[in-house]
């Protein structure tokens, strides 16, 4: 029978594996489907980016675990395995899904199943943070098109424009640095801290990145809005901004959350309507669905277990 550290791993390299190429759509959809850079190079970019953030700042959520699932637990596995089931199924769906929502919602469902005191005040903040951050995002965005365009040279448009492509890779990179950071780095803190860890979590980055990413940029980059380069860079810059505050304090949010309901209030800056709303309510709608989802699966499943090691 395989050990406990030897099964983490491996569940812990198929979740990385899925999310990063189910969030590359959030870093690098825009600069691809704009044609500014190639999709071999967006992939490539946002690889650089998820693992900087992930070495560099991913060890902000060492307290986070410990506030949702207090120690003596066992069963943090479990959450692995609901993740990447919600993640199989937002991978088949071409949806991209947060990790950091069902990985939490999963740890929380384990808690609740073991009857462990979990800091409330923490989970407080975390769901606040989860609720505000779209409605903050549309915000936020509405406003910075609108400065935006008003610095824009018109005069010299070719300048600007070749000043905001350079600028949108580099915020694709930030934006990919925030989700290694946040979202990654909330994953990774619940396994061993040692060089064989890590070197999993890279791998699975790079296969991730480059083989199961396809479906999201479509859904992201093409079906919602037709990316603009205004649209993309302010989606970018929005996205980076509140996830890193996040990341700062420690509370797990999601880039996917943060950016796609950026690009959507991308779209409702403008005077006529760009996006396609069916996309956009598809995904909506399936993060809350999945958040459900997620708590009630690892609920569900630690209670079968619990009463499997009962029984034997």
């Amino acid at each position: 029978m395989l050990p406990i550290y030897a099964i983490l791993l491996v569940l812990a390299f198929i979740l990385i594996a899925l999310v990063s190429g189910n969030n590359l759509s959030a870093c690098s959809g825009s600069i691809i489907s704009s044609k500014i850079v190639s999709r071999r190079s967006g992939i490539v970019i946002t690889i650089l980016g998820y693992i900087s953030g992930l070495l560099l700042e991913g060890g902000n959520f060492k307290g986070a675990i410990s506030y949702l699932l207090p120690s003596g637990s066992g069963v943090v596995m479990v959450a692995f395995v609901t993740s990447i089931l919600i993640f199989m199924y937002a991978h088949f769906r071409r949806v991209p899904q947060s990790l950091s929502l069902t990985f939490a919602t999963a740890i929380i469902g384990i808690s609740v199943a073991d009857r462990l005191a979990f800091n409330a005040a923490y989970v407080t903040a975390m769901l606040a943070f989860w609720v505000i951050a779209p409605f903050a995002s549309v915000a936020l965005i509405i406003v910075s098109m609108r400065i935006t365009r008003r610095l824009i040279n018109k005069r010299d448009i070719w300048s600007s424009v070749g000043k905001i492509k350079i600028l949108m890779i580099v915020m694709s990179f930030v934006t990919a640095f925030t989700l290694g950071a946040n979202t990654m780095g909330f994953v990774v803190t619940t396994l061993p801290q040692d060089y064989l860890s890590i070197g999993v979590m890279l791998a699975a980055i790079i296969l991730g990145s480059a083989f199961l990413s396809a479906g999201e940029l479509r859904r992201v980059g093409n079906e919602i809005i037709a990316i603009r380069y205004i649209n993309s860079i302010n989606s970018q810059f929005t996205s980076a901004f509140l996830v890193e505050i996040a990341t700062l304090l420690g509370i797990p949010l999601s880039n996917t959350q943060t950016f796609t309901s950026s690009v959507y209030g991308a779209g409702l800056s403008y005077k006529k309507r760009l996006m396609i709303k069916r996309p956009a309510m598809e995904i909506f709608t399936a993060w809350i669905l999945m958040t459900i989802v997620s708590f009630l699966l690892a609920y569900g499943l630690t209670l079968a277990l619990n009463m499997r090691l009962i029984l034997y």
